[in-house]
């Protein structure tokens, strides 16, 4: 164990891994992402308000040159203007004319009224006079032509060439469109956006599932490794200690130096165990500080142990196919190719919108340019070379793909969980047939050696002893490993990683109180009586394929195991 290291429990590396892994970051960013694209989605119920200005220069004004019609124009004009004139005159006249012939009946006699009444009934005669009259025809000609040349002389000075448009000019124009019917487009689009979200949440989940699971094999993995220290280091220093009773035996003529030296040989064998034990847990440490990023003073405090009171296969498999975030992604796939169908639906509609504009400069305005306009547009593309109809027809297949292949994956899973559960169970079994064998191995152990003190016993077989009471701790060991590894793959299946830790803890402390009295009944078990060390070896034998040679060297490989179950 590194010194100074920090103990973290499995719960711990899982939240930690939560907070720092990369991976998991990185599929974090993109439920963000995703979220924005809803907000983004429902931005399209809303009108769009946009303001644009721009200032132009082309090659040369625009003029308007009405000069061909200039002199047509003056002469109407000035014809117009000799009529009215010609005609206002002798109006003129026969109104004088008129008060002339009141005045005269009045003097002769008449009131008003009655003077009135008869120049009426002489109105004929009076215009008569007028219109022969020579003066007032001069005077009606003459006025007639005056006025025809002013009006005439006014248009032929005008200026018949109208400028339009400078040839610098600047607009500035407010607008607003607001789509009202789009064919379902937006509703679909908005739909597939939040299914998009769920969609990025459940690759998150499956992403997540993955990383934590690495991060619990390789926590295991660094606690065997652990184990396997603490398992060396304890048969080296057994071994020290018959190496240092076979000198002593040695010296004092009881064994012979064939004895001491198969104990030194024993003792050198061990301690290669023990440094390849401790390389082995040095790099399955930074294995997991690479996950965590974290530095490698860590040290795993959760035990390896095989978990009690878990749910049952079948229960395993309803979680698989309700919360696998794998299959949870492809039914949220689902969801969106109906909303794409949806949306491929809407083309067959026409699409409405309003709109208006506001000239917020108007200086530059063109006499053809209004300031402000309102209405509304309709657009319906009637056909588009069958187009629409594609694009329906393969949404709907592709739902018919995704339906078969969400079919596909529950089998898969399912299969998966049945695995997995049958691997549990065979670890399981292999523990109980180990139990009886170590505390029949322990208890050899302690009779070699006094057997062996008494010069009753080779060193040998108490190395032997030694060594198959090692290779039992190992097989107890790896046993829970592939316990815990088999158990977390089907939590795995269920989705359910993340809180592996904390399931541990609580099924750890139901346990508890049950293993306080194996306990008790173990200790008991000491006072059996002492069987041969060559049952022992053929228990051991039987109860895990190790060879039972004593070459403790190659007896343990706790690096190619661990390599070999994460391969699996």
């Amino acid at each position: 164990m590194a010194a100074n290291a920090a103990s973290l429990s499995l719960q711990e590396a899982l939240d930690l891994a939560m907070a720092n892994n990369s991976k998991i970051k990185a599929e974090r960013a993109k439920v963000d992402i995703a979220q924005s694209g809803e907000e983004e989605a429902f931005a399209r119920f809303l009108p769009t308000v946009s303001l644009t200005a721009g200032i132009t220069r082309i090659n040369d004004p625009i003029n308007i040159d009405l000069g061909r019609i200039q002199q047509p124009l003056s002469d109407i004009a000035g014809a117009a203007a000799y009529s009215k004139a010609y005609v206002s005159t002798y109006n003129g006249a026969y109104a004088k004319a008129y008060q002339e012939a009141i005045g005269q009946a009045m003097k002769a006699g008449m009131d008003e009224k009655s003077a009135k009444a008869y120049v009426d009934s002489k109105s004929a005669d009076i215009w008569s006079g007028v219109v022969s009259s020579k003066a007032a025809n001069d005077a009606a000609v003459q006025m007639a032509e005056t006025k025809s040349k002013d009006y005439s002389d006014q248009i032929k000075n005008a200026d018949f060439n109208m400028k339009v448009q400078d040839d610098w000019f600047f607009n500035a124009r407010l607008t607003v469109v607001w789509p009202i019917f789009t064919g379902f487009k937006i509703y679909s689009a908005y739909d597939a956006a939040k299914e998009n979200v769920n969609a990025r949440k459940a690759e998150f989940e499956m992403a997540q599932n993955t990383v934590l699971m690495d991060v619990a094999t390789k926590y295991f993995t660094l606690r065997l490794c652990e184990e396997l220290v603490g398992m060396r280091e304890s048969t080296k220093k057994d071994l020290e200690e018959h190496l240092n009773r076979s000198k002593k035996l040695e010296e004092g003529g009881q064994i012979s130096k064939t004895e001491r030296l198969r104990a030194e040989v024993a003792l050198a064998e061990a301690e290669n165990a023990y440094e390849d034990a401790l390389r082995d847990q040095s790099l399955a440490r930074m294995a997991l500080a690479s996950l965590l990023h974290t530095d490698t003073s860590l040290t795993a405090t959760t035990p390896v142990e095989s978990p009690e009171g878990i749910r049952s296969m079948d229960e395993f498999k309803a979680l698989a196919v309700e919360k696998h975030p794998g299959l949870r992604q492809l039914r949220i796939e689902r969801k969106r190719n109906q909303n794409a169908v949806k949306a491929a639906q809407a083309d067959y509609y026409p699409t409405v919108a309003l709109f208006g504009y506001k000239e917020l400069y108007t200086k530059d305005l063109t006499l053809l340019e209004p300031e402000w306009a309102i209405g509304a547009k309709l657009q319906w593309d009637i056909f588009k070379g069958g187009d629409t109809r594609a694009k329906v027809s393969s949404a709907k297949a592709m739902d018919r793909s995704l339906g078969s292949l969400e079919e596909e994956t529950i089998d898969n899973l399912k299969l998966l969980v049945e695995k997995r559960w049958r691997e549990l169970e065979h670890a399981k079994g292999r523990l109980t047939s180990l139990v009886k064998t170590r505390e029949l191995a322990v208890e050899a152990l302690r009779s070699q050696n006094k057997a062996y003190e008494a010069g009753l016993a080779t060193g040998l077989e108490v190395v032997d002893a030694e060594l198959a009471l090692s290779r039992l701790q190992v097989a107890d060991l790896k046993a829970h490993y592939d316990a815990v590894i088999a158990w977390l793959g089907l939590l795995e299946a269920a989705g359910e990683v993340s809180t592996a830790g904390s399931l541990l803890v609580s099924k750890q402390l139901v346990v508890d109180a049950s293993t306080s009295s194996a306990t008790d009944a173990t200790a008991e078990s000491f006072a059996t009586p002492v069987e041969p060390a060559n049952a022992v070896e053929e228990s051991a034998t039987s109860a895990e394929p190790i060879p039972a040679q004593a070459d403790s060297a190659n007896a343990v490989k706790p690096a190619e195991q661990t390599l070999e179950t994460e391969k699996k």
